[in-house]
């Protein structure tokens, strides 16, 4: 009996572990609930009510198109979708306003493109030494990861790498770019001009020996003058990388740069 009764005190902080975490589940799901009740859930491209995603945004954000990217050894850039209606509202939530439920739906879209995009750069990578591609995301200022909390296109990276790893390509997520002080946001930017501007010689390599040799991908969240990936493939290849090509969660057609 007192082996018994010593045997589950030695079971004590396991037993007290597994309580917390059901304890927290508990509180985490009824929490969920009650802000539910508060402020109930809407779609975030539409505002229907009940959704995170309607069926009809969620249909918009895989709608694959190309823009020109010349700085980039394939010369253009991959986006999931056109960067207009429900699509921009969907982004803007995610990307500002901390919607984090919107990673799931995003990741995915972003995986999706791994087999356009391996074939694309197949043909490229045969003449190249076997190294493994990096996946670089486009850097935030200081300031605006200080805002958001997190590097939001962290789980879009790796949500792309493991599709491109299903594909049999070798790839690591690296954030391998830096970004000096930016006044205002890309999507409030002027032109294509005056944003490349206001970005040259901001963007800068943090390890430059981690990146010789490596062909490179540079995901961003949003492409609207192109001026953020060309400076990143600028200084990409200015350290012996290989810029491959750029790839987004949206774009905004080409001709449309000043809407």
């Amino acid at each position: 009996m007192v082996e018994g009764w010593l045997g589950g005190m030695r079971n004590l902080p396991l037993v007290s572990g597994r309580f917390r975490r059901a304890a927290c589940a508990v509180a985490s799901a009824l929490a969920s609930s009650a802000l539910d009740l508060l402020a109930p859930r809407a779609c975030a491209g539409c505002d229907r009510p009940d959704f995170l995603l309607c069926p009809s945004c969620r249909s918009l954000l895989f709608r694959p198109l190309t823009v020109p990217a010349p700085a980039y050894a394939v010369g253009l850039a991959l986006a999931c979708a056109p960067y207009r209606g429900p699509v921009r509202r969907i982004i803007l939530a995610w990307k500002d306003h901390d919607n984090r439920p919107l990673d799931a739906p995003l990741c995915q879209v972003m995986a999706d493109l791994a087999p356009a995009l391996s074939r694309l750069i197949d043909p490229l990578l045969r003449s190249k030494p076997a190294k493994a591609i990096l996946v670089v995301p486009a850097p935030s200022s200081a300031a605006s990861l200080r805002k958001r909390g997190r590097v939001h296109l962290q789980p879009i990276l790796l949500s792309l790498v493991q599709a491109l790893k299903w594909h049999g390509l070798d790839a690591r997520v690296e954030s391998a770019l830096t970004m000096d002080s930016v006044r205002t946001k890309s999507v409030q930017a002027g032109g294509r001009r005056d944003r490349s501007r206001r970005l040259a010689g901001r963007i800068a390599v943090a390890d430059p020996s981690r990146l010789a040799g490596h062909p490179v991908l540079v995901v961003d969240d949003i492409i609207t003058t192109g001026s953020t990936i060309r400076q990143c493939a600028r200084s990409l290849e200015a350290v012996g990388a290989l810029p491959l090509a750029a790839l987004a969660l949206a774009a905004v057609p080409p001709g449309h740069e000043g809407l």
